[in-house]
C-alpha cells in the first residue's frame, strides 16, 4: 500500500467550502532516499517522505504532502510529493524529511535539511538518511560503507532463491577468492568460477561465470541455473549475521546464502 498525503492549510480549505471548487494538486517534487549502510531493509519497512514549511524556528513544521511507501523495498526508494501550489508562501522556507521505520522503530533519517524551492524546482531531489539507532545497535558485520572488503575469503551455501528455500538435497555453494577477484563454487549439479569487480561505491558486478557441463535431473538443474542467474544480475549485498543477501539493481533480494563455518 503506497499513501500520498497532501496537507492543506486552513486558508485554502476554506476557499474549497466558500467556493465549492474542487481543488487538485497542480505541483509535484520527486526523488528518491537512501543510505551507505549495506543493510537490507526487512519486508515491514515503511519509509515516510514530507514536503515541510520550515519557516518558523519556534513552531513545529507544516506539512504540505506526504508520501508513505509501504512496504518501503531497498534503497534507493523513490518517492512523489504532490501538492498545490496556493500553499505555497511567498518569502518562506521549505524543506524534504524522510524516515524509514521498522515496526514502528525508527531506523534512517535525514539529518541536515534538504531546502527546496517548491515552484521552482524540476530536478529530482535526493535525500540522504543515516543510521538512527546508532553503531552500538547495528552489529559491525551489517555495515560496509562503500566498502567491500568481509567478501573476499568467505565462503556461503546458498538457502533460498527469490524467497524460496532450496530444496534439501541441493547443496549449492559461494566462495569469494581470497584477493584474485575470483568467485565460485558448486552450483548444485556442476562446479563453477567466475570474475567479480569490487567497485567503490560498494556495488559488485559478477562476470564471466563458466562450469562444468554435467547433466543432473531437477532440482538440482533448474536451482543451479536460478543461482547463475541471480550471480549476473547482483549488483549489491548486504550481510546481516550470518546471512548473505545478493541484491539486483531495483532492490530485489535475489538469492540467499548462509556462512560456511570457517576450518
Amino acid at each position: 500500500m503506497r499513501v500520498r498525503s497532501p496537507v492543506f492549510s486552513i486558508a485554502a480549505f476554506s476557499v474549497l467550502l466558500m467556493g465549492g471548487a474542487a481543488m487538485a494538486d497542480d505541483m509535484t517534487i520527486t526523488g528518491d532516499i537512501s543510505y551507505r549502510e549495506r543493510i537490507a531493509l526487512p519486508d515491514n519497512a515503511v519509509a515516510t517522505v514530507s514536503l515541510v514549511d520550515v519557516s518558523l524556528a519556534d513552531a513545529p513544521a507544516q506539512t504540505l504532502a506526504q508520501d508513505v511507501i509501504d512496504p518501503a523495498g531497498q534503497v534507493p526508494i523513490g518517492f512523489i510529493l504532490n501538492f498545490d501550489s496556493d500553499d505555497i508562501v511567498a518569502g518562506h522556507s521549505y524543506a524534504i524529511t524522510a524516515r524509514i521505520e521498522v515496526g514502528g522503530e525508527l531506523w534512517f533519517i535525514n539529518d541536515t535539511r534538504v531546502s527546496v524551492d517548491p515552484e521552482n524546482h524540476d530536478a529530482p531531489v535526493s535525500v540522504p538518511l543515516v543510521n538512527a539507532r546508532g553503531v552500538s545497535d547495528t552489529p559491525a558485520d551489517e555495515t560496509a560503507t562503500g566498502e567491500t572488503e568481509q567478501l573476499p575469503g568467505t565462503s556461503w551455501t546458498l538457502v533460498a532463491l527469490a524467497g524460496e528455500p532450496i530444496a534439501e538435497d541441493v547443496e549449492s555453494t559461494l566462495i569469494f577468492g581470497e584477493d584474485d577477484g575470483s568467485v565460485g563454487g558448486n552450483g548444485g549439479c556442476n562446479s563453477y568460477g567466475g570474475s567479480i569487480a569490487y567497485q567503490e561505491d560498494g556495488t559488485i558486478e559478477i562476470t564471466e561465470v563458466f562450469s562444468t557441463m554435467m547433466a543432473c535431473q531437477d532440482p538440482k538443474m533448474s536451482t543451479e541455473r536460478e543461482l547463475f542467474d541471480a550471480l549476473g544480475a547482483a549488483t549489491s549485498y548486504a550481510i546481516e549475521g550470518e546471512t548473505l543477501t545478493l541484491i539486483d539493481e531495483g532492490g530485489t533480494a535475489l538469492a540467499e546464502f548462509a556462512a560456511e563455518a570457517s576450518e
